[in-house]
């Protein structure tokens, strides 16, 4: 049924490259299933008898372990035998190249992935038709070899989720009253909750942005090598996780703060975050955890620090290469499935895969890195307002931001619109020069000031009166430990601003705290379930297929 949706040679280099190098069945990075050979029957045993064997410990596969595999499965063997399956594999093995595994794997996933979607009921002439002439289908394949799976995935969604979307649904934010319906019960509850997230890593933001708040936005921006990944790490751990070191008292400290909270990163590892958010809680610099050298008492901190992070709700996502509905889906899944409603995002840039999309969605090419980064702003923002949850991203600066007299949404790498959907639009750059000159003459004019190492240029704070303001702070990245120390505007004039944790956000931080002791309980309960998933992974790992 399926002939025209079917490429031999793709399936001939695929089955003798898994017998060259049985581990690729391994490969995470590119599965396989038992319904990409689906098309004849002898196609799909060959794969099956591969897997199960390779499952089963056998590390040499050649067509004589296979039949002999096969010799045991009447049905299976006979349908072996009849389609001369011994000489086909022996071809395989022979004509099949591991250089040429990653061109036909893609082959055959794309051909499976179209098979899908007719099996569904969907028509995917639009994406490749092999009914057309035999002059037209030269075009019709080079068309088709130039798609990736996950352009076949957005076509066929844009046709049936996107289009029929927006030609059919209301927008869900769209709110309409008149202009005093609930206003009084909006007032009063303010009166009693007022609009204050829960607490970042720095006093001075916690003062001028009122914290995390869900249902908003907030951008740090800064210069390439200037710590914007690491802060990130400290206000997720701040919010995530209820023990820290306290380095002068010389023991824990428990927060009460454990709120589900999620780590996308684009461009570091998962390891890269994961040496961070133990250095930041165990405030044992990174340094010494990546070369394994560790001061007296260290070693047992990184162990505590570890038990802490695994019983804390805190989840990390790598993803290199990502579009709009790639990050929206993610936060969606962690949203429904681990609640979690405070999202760090590093970092928004101009992805390969975000420009195909955005170019399929609009069937608009070349539209320009500004106007692409507007989009994306814009649906964090609305992202954020649906399910009412608080994002945090951060983009990179431009080559001015080092010298330039006001460090504001000017300097934003790409677009300086991005800025427009932001709740809170913060540039965190070191001091140059010229500023720590002007920072030297307010310290010596005030005692028990000293001189700090970054500063949070806040350019935007929507529904707040504290803006156009310089956050001072020391921080030392190896550990994620900030500390605010004054506040300039722009024009550095020294702002008397009080850091200490406001009555509204103690009552935030009791609102959202838990139980010293239901955190001990629940650490063992994780450390439990993860113990019993890692069985279960490796008895999963070693599964075979059933005939």
């Amino acid at each position: 049924m399926y002939e025209t949706l079917t490429d031999k040679r793709a399936i001939l280099n695929t089955i003798g490259c898994l017998m060259l190098d049985p581990t690729l069945i391994d490969d995470i990075d590119r599965p396989l299933d038992r319904t990409d050979f689906d098309t004849e029957a002898l196609y799909e045993l060959l794969y099956v008898a591969i897997f199960n064997s390779y499952m089963q410990g056998v590390k040499d596969i050649n067509e004589f372990t296979i039949d002999s595999y096969l010799s045991s499965y009447k049905e299976q063997y006979e349908i072996f035998q009849t389609n001369d399956g011994l000489n086909y594999l022996a071809s395989a093995r022979e004509m099949s190249s591991l250089d040429n595994y990653d061109y036909y794997y893609h082959r055959l996933r794309k051909y499976s992935l179209l098979r899908y979607y007719e099996k569904k009921g969907y028509s995917t002439k639009s994406i490749f038709d092999p009914t057309v002439s035999v002059e037209e289908l030269t075009k019709e394949m080079e068309k088709f070899d130039n798609y990736t799976e996950q352009d076949i995935v957005g076509m066929v969604e844009t046709d049936l989720v996107i289009s029929p979307t927006i030609k059919y649904c209301t927008n869900m934010l769209t709110t309409e009253i008149q202009a005093a319906d609930g206003v009084w019960d909006l007032i009063q509850s303010f009166m009693k909750i007022p609009d204050v997230g829960v607490p970042l890593n720095n006093d001075g933001l916690n003062t001028i942005a009122r914290g995390a708040r869900k249902g908003c936005l907030y951008m740090r921006s800064s210069a390439q090598g200037c710590g914007k990944s690491r802060m990130a790490v400290g206000d997720a751990v701040k919010i995530s996780i209820p023990y820290y070191y306290d380095i002068k008292s010389k023991e824990w400290k428990y927060t009460g703060m454990s709120e589900p909270t999620l780590y996308i990163t684009t461009e570091m590892a998962v390891d890269e975050i994961q040496t961070m958010l133990i250095a930041a809680v165990c405030k044992v610099n990174e340094e010494h955890i990546l070369y394994g050298e560790y001061k007296e008492g260290e070693l047992e901190r990184v162990k505590t620090a570890t038990q802490y992070v695994q019983s804390s709700p805190i989840y990390i996502v790598h993803i290199p290469d990502f579009s709009i509905d790639d990050i929206k889906n993610i936060i969606k899944k962690y949203n429904r499935e681990y609640q979690v409603e405070y999202i760090f995002f590093d970092y928004i840039w101009n992805s390969l895969r975000l420009m195909s999309e955005v170019s399929n969605k609009t069937r608009m090419g070349g539209l320009k890195e500004h106007q692409l980064l507007l989009v994306f702003s814009t649906e964090l923002k609305t992202l954020a307002q649906q399910l009412n949850v608080h994002i945090s991203t951060a983009s990179q600066l431009n080559g001015e931001a080092q010298n330039a007299l006001i460090k504001d949404q000017n300097l934003l790498a790409g677009a300086k619109a991005l800025s427009n959907k932001l709740d809170v639009g913060i540039v965190s750059m070191p001091p140059n020069t010229r500023e720590t000159e002007k920072l030297d003459t307010i310290i010596q004019n005030h005692f028990g000031l000293r001189m700090p190492n970054m500063g949070h240029w806040v350019y935007k704070v929507r529904r707040g009166r504290l803006t156009k303001l310089i956050i001072w702070s020391d921080i030392d990245l190896g550990t994620m430990t900030e500390k605010a120390l004054f506040v300039t505007d722009f024009d550095f004039n020294l702002i008397d601003i009080d850091f200490t944790q406001i009555e509204q956000v103690e009552a935030k931080i009791q609102e959202h705290s838990v139980l010293e002791s239901q955190v001990h309980d629940e650490k063992s309960k994780i450390i439990e379930e993860s113990v019993s998933e890692i069985i279960e992974e490796k008895q999963a790992t070693h599964r075979s297929f059933d005939w």
